[in-house]
């Protein structure tokens, strides 16, 4: 059985889980749902309440008892769509749940002002479940596990190849034990079977330069252009990112509360405390340019040249002669490339 949440090895009568690995979520799920309540007893005492939580029905079906057993449980799929009115309605059950029940309840989404969410970690329910930052140790312990032998370097490449999707990792662990047919696994194996298909999304790029890591938005923009996503299209989410960093600086300057900075900034709750910590890292003028440049290279990919652009339309890959004899996807890179080495130049060190 895998390990209860939390570590423990008594069952707590509520888990609230937060994760966005689901592998993470269904093996936590699996080793809480094996202690309480065993197969041949779940027709009777086992609920999964999809949607929006009503309180009510849910505080009643936990306070149900089980039928010919010592548990029953209930597995809420994802609180993220309940009210926080609901919510909070289900606050005084922390203080006293039914001693014969077992509430499992998943978020996808965590809001930690929610006097739900504080109550649950205040008593010991909230569980975050994370992916290691390095995944090498995952896979070492995933193949042991699952008796599957891997060469270091394979380790190192099936890393590379895939990222920290725990889930894509373990299928991809499975295919490579059916393809090495019971011997040691290599890295060749690993190219041969495992094609390197993470796609670095947009906001992986806005993330980088917010971060002033090179790099990293380096390797964004080769992704980027390599599954010929639209050039101009990345400069629009890069010229929203930087007003968001802008908008960080004018809410700060007018003592915006940290409870408004959401509304103010046009972000989730969840995604605020990055944004205001990567514009510390830009000077609002810096931005005010970082702005100029992405509007430069946007007239630029358009064929209508800023008659104030700067070198980083007018030479190499940004002027049209030059992008004709690159090519577009070539010339196309070698602007965002240009353009994200400027932005990250201006940034604090």
């Amino acid at each position: 059985m895998a390990e209860l949440p939390g570590g423990k090895k008594t069952l707590a009568p509520v888990y609230v889980v937060a994760s966005d690995h689901p592998l993470l979520v269904d093996r936590a799920l699996a080793a809480v749902r094996d202690a309480a309540v065993p197969a041949a007893m779940r027709a009777w005492n086992y609920d999964v309440v999809e949607g929006k939580v009503n309180a009510t029905r849910l505080l009643a079906t936990c306070q149900t008892l089980p039928m010919m057993g010592t548990h029953r449980m209930v597995y809420v799929r994802d609180l993220a769509t309940t009210a926080a009115d609901e919510l909070t309605a289900l606050v005084p059950y922390l203080d006293a749940p039914s001693p014969s029940t077992v509430l499992f309840a998943v978020t996808s989404k965590l809001d930690g002002r929610l006097k739900f969410y504080a109550a649950a970690k205040k008593k010991g329910f909230l569980h975050v479940l994370e992916a290691p930052r390095q995944v090498d140790g995952w896979i070492r312990n995933e193949a042991a596990d699952k008796g599957v032998r891997l060469a270091g370097p394979a380790i190192q490449r099936l890393a590379d190849a895939v990222g920290g999707d725990l889930s894509r990792l373990a299928l991809c662990l499975d295919q490579l034990a059916l393809y090495a047919a019971g011997r040691e696994i290599t890295a060749d194996d690993v190219d041969d079977l495992v094609a390197d298909t993470r796609e670095r999304t947009v906001f992986e790029l806005t993330d980088a330069i917010g971060a002033a890591d090179l790099g990293r938005a380096l390797i964004a923009v080769a992704s980027l252009t390599e599954q010929r996503q639209s050039a101009i299209g990345v400069l629009v989410m890069l010229g929203r990112h930087v007003r968001q960093m802008a908008l960080c600086h004018v809410a700060r300057a007018e003592g915006v509360a940290h409870s408004d900075l959401p509304r103010v900034l046009g972000v989730p709750p969840f995604i605020v405390d990055k944004l205001t910590a990567q514009a510390r890292r830009y000077h609002p003028a810096a931005l005010a340019r970082a702005t100029e440049l992405i509007a430069t290279a946007d007239w630029s990919l358009k064929g209508f040249p800023d008659p104030a652009a700067s070198t980083l339309a007018t030479d190499d890959a940004g002027s049209g002669a030059a992008q004709k004899a690159l090519g577009r996807q070539l010339g196309e890179r070698l602007m965002l490339e240009r353009l994200a080495g400027a932005i990250v130049a201006m940034a604090s060190r």
